[in-house]
């Protein structure tokens, strides 16, 4: 059995439509996500400061410079590949990647603005004594 043309078109505006609307919104949520983040690290950052250890190469080193730029965010950079003691620091935690960012005594591997906010929101007092190194294992890349 065929179907009329008019309906095949109804059908894809109707997907269309669905497509869109699902953009849209997951787009939405991220931005406000992103907003949220923003607002807190503005917040706490006060006193603490934020270093990324990077390299020139690292795709993923590159949109967290970008994302803290674009959001006038201050943090200092440390080169893994150009200055032997960012390097000694970075292999010492035993990272397999970078971006690895430091927050007071707090690391994380990889750039999530979410874990940020809350690294900057909770004192230095009162983190975890014993924090594991970051490795493959916590990485938030695939």
């Amino acid at each position: 059995m065929r179907t009329h043309p008019r309906n095949r078109r109804g059908s894809l505006a109707s997907l269309a439509l669905v497509v869109l609307l699902v953009v849209g919104v997951t787009q939405g949520l991220s931005w406000w996500r992103d907003k949220q983040a923003v607002d807190q690290i503005k917040a706490h950052l006060p006193g603490q400061r934020i270093t990324m250890y990077s390299t020139v190469s690292c795709y993923y080193c590159a949109k967290a410079r970008a994302w803290l730029s674009q959001h006038d965010i201050p943090w200092d950079e440390c080169d893994v590949e150009l200055d032997g003691s960012c390097r000694a620091t970075f292999d010492a935690h035993g990272a397999p990647g970078t971006p690895l960012i430091r927050v007071g005594t707090r690391w994380h591997l990889g750039f999530d603005p979410v874990w940020l906010a809350q690294a900057l929101k909770t004192p230095d007092q009162a983190a975890s004594q014993a924090q594991p190194n970051p490795n493959a294992a916590t990485s938030p890349r695939p």
